[in-house]
């Protein structure tokens, strides 16, 4: 039987903080007008302005590995917000590579991963987190381990497309990825537009997934992978590291940039194979904001049902960095939508001004 580099299985896993967008919104204006309300039309104006911006969201609700109600109580340093990230991190990556490995169990074993990639780009330590959950896992000691770091939203899908280079090399090597991210430890108190805006939208997830050679029906087949990079945009998205955290900018003019460039990426992708994106079933597509998500719709000539996915998930966890694709694409499926032989096709967007694709086949 034809063996392909497949998702062998997929899990994710929750932060223990949740919150309704609501209840962050009244928490981001106390915080940031204050108290004791002088220039009381001021304050009133900025305050309807911080609701807009949340509003624009389309978010719901969060969760988060900290209790976001207290936590900034005071602004942490970032030696502070990493050592919360070193245990977090640890905590969720594990939970959900637990799981991931739970659901293969029969078909692949700890001792049968070959490599390993983590993807973060929410905190850095060492022994990082490839290290811990190799050895927490029971995974061999000659185990190929990658750290996919500070690369954003896209970063998942970087890790897959490792993952496919390395089954195509050695069809017997099977990868565990695990992307964590803690954006909730970097939240700014700030009313600058693009710096409030990554309060008001992302979310803190984890999620893993094995990849390895299968027959048919053992999970949908990693096809192939293509990005590129809009380099004169480089600056719309930036991701600094900061005496009190990572701070986070995120340019208006990204949603026209990406409508600019996503047609030509998604044919980069889809030509070798003799595809159109008329072709294509599923999009799990990355939320990094609804402009975002309407821009590429929109160029792609979308239906709403094909990106159902990636708007619950927007409502219900809010922008996730890298672990949001996965999300989505584990919702999809266990929602039962998928068909035998039928296209998908995962992007992510991310500094650069990066354009990341992945092609599936159900």
């Amino acid at each position: 039987m034809l063996q392909s580099p497949r998702v062998l299985a997929l899990a994710s896993a929750e932060p223990r903080f949740h919150f309704t967008q609501e209840a962050l919104l009244r928490e981001a204006q106390a915080r940031l007008l204050g108290p004791a309300w002088q220039h009381k039309a001021a304050k009133a104006q900025q305050a309807a302005q911080i609701e807009r911006l949340f509003a624009a969201t389309q978010v719901h609700e969060r969760r988060a590995a900290v209790d976001l109600l207290s936590y900034y109580k005071r602004v942490p340093g970032t030696g502070e917000r990493m050592a919360v990230y070193a245990t977090e991190a640890y905590t969720l990556g594990k939970a959900a590579a637990d799981e991931c490995l739970r659901r293969a169990a029969g078909r692949r074993e700890p001792g049968d991963v070959t490599d390993v990639s983590v993807v973060s780009c929410t905190g850095y330590g060492a022994p990082g987190l490839d290290i811990l959950l190799a050895r927490d896992l029971a995974l061999p000691r000659d185990v190929r381990r990658v750290v996919i770091g500070h690369m954003g939203c896209h970063g998942a899908l970087v890790g897959l497309r490792q993952a496919l280079t390395a089954v195509r090399a050695q069809p017997e090597a099977t990868v565990l990825l695990a992307s964590v991210e803690l954006a909730s430890l970097h939240f700014t108190p700030t009313l600058d537009p693009e710096v409030l805006t990554s309060y008001a939208l992302f979310g803190d997830g984890a999620a893993a997934a094995l990849i390895g050679a299968g027959p048919e029906g053992e999970g949908p087949e990693l096809v192939d992978a293509y990005c590129a990079a809009d380099f004169a945009a480089a600056g719309q998205m930036t991701w600094t590291i900061t005496d009190q955290g990572f701070v986070m900018g995120l340019s208006p003019r990204v949603p026209a940039t990406l409508r600019r460039s996503v047609g030509g990426v998604v044919e980069g992708l889809l030509g070798p194979h003799d595809l159109r994106a008329a072709d294509i079933t599923h999009w799990i597509i990355h939320p990094g904001g609804p402009a975002i998500l309407e821009a590429v719709k929109r160029k792609l000539e979308l239906g709403d049902e094909q990106v159902a996915g990636s708007w619950e998930v927007l409502r219900e966890r809010g922008n996730c960095s890298s672990a949001t694709v996965l999300l989505i694409l584990e919702r999809l499926l266990r929602s039962g939508r998928t068909h035998a032989g039928e296209w998908g096709v995962m992007m992510a967007f991310g500094p650069g001004l990066t354009l990341e694709t992945c092609l599936l086949r159900f």
